[in-house]
């Protein structure tokens, strides 16, 4: 069977940060990076400019919904791993077919400690409790539901000549994140959609967020990834 026989009618969530917001179709409404101003800044300026958008039209599916919230995190009792988070992505008519889990850059770029040290207790505070507590959530939630994870992709700034992406923030490399998303992955059954190792780096219009171009090359990457199976 082919990937856009597979997707097809096929309804999509998201559950990310910045990256994956847009207005008019992020929940909740206040919440989009991409609003009218950084839209056309970015020149992602419609539903098929974004990663998501042109990767569920490819796929032939539809978007149910995209929980998408700027600067957002996987840790914290606020965070993705919330029962608020995972249980916003259906609607009373439908559940999600596929969620589509990109998030985490934020924990990295904030410092986010991954594991606990020296007897500490295993909580929200840290990435690998977080992550696993949103995995488990989502599981109960959307039994049914096909699961991706994506590890956290590498960013370019190609209008700017001496633009070199930071791989270590406060102490760590962006990898030890990716390497605790590929663990959750394997152990709860997900599809690993690994932008890190599999996706050339994303242009971006302020080094952080994608631009039209940077959007296109993370979907090409996530279909080339579903593809080979």
């Amino acid at each position: 069977m082919s990937i856009q026989n597979k997707y097809k009618n096929k309804y999509f969530s998201i559950l990310g940060d910045s990256i994956s917001t847009f207005e008019g179709y992020s929940q909740p409404k206040y919440a989009e990076f991409y609003n009218q101003s950084v839209k056309y800044a970015s020149g992602v300026i419609t539903f098929g400019d974004t990663w998501w958008g042109n990767l569920i039209d490819t796929l032939g599916g539809e978007l149910l919904v995209n929980n998408s919230i700027s600067g957002s995190h996987v840790c914290g009792k606020a965070g993705a791993c919330s029962d608020a988070r995972t249980s916003a992505l259906g609607t009373e008519d439908a559940k999600p077919d596929v969620i589509m889990v990109y998030i985490g850059t934020n924990d990295w770029g904030g410092g986010a400690r991954i594991h606990p040290e020296n007897g500490e207790t295993a909580d929200e505070r840290f990435f690998s409790f977080a992550y696993r507590t949103m995995l488990e959530k989502l599981k109960r939630y959307y039994p049914e539901a096909e699961i991706w994870c994506f590890t956290l992709g590498v960013s370019a700034r190609r209008s700017v000549d001496d633009f070199e992406f930071q791989y270590v923030r406060y102490g760590h490399h962006i990898e030890e994140y990716c390497d605790e998303i590929r663990a959750c992955a394997k152990e709860y059954g997900c599809r690993l959609i690994d932008l890190y190792r599999n996706a050339p780096p994303f242009d971006t219009f302020d080094g952080d967020h994608p631009n039209a171009e940077g959007m296109l090359t993370i979907s090409e990457a996530v279909l080339q990834m579903l593809e080979r199976g």
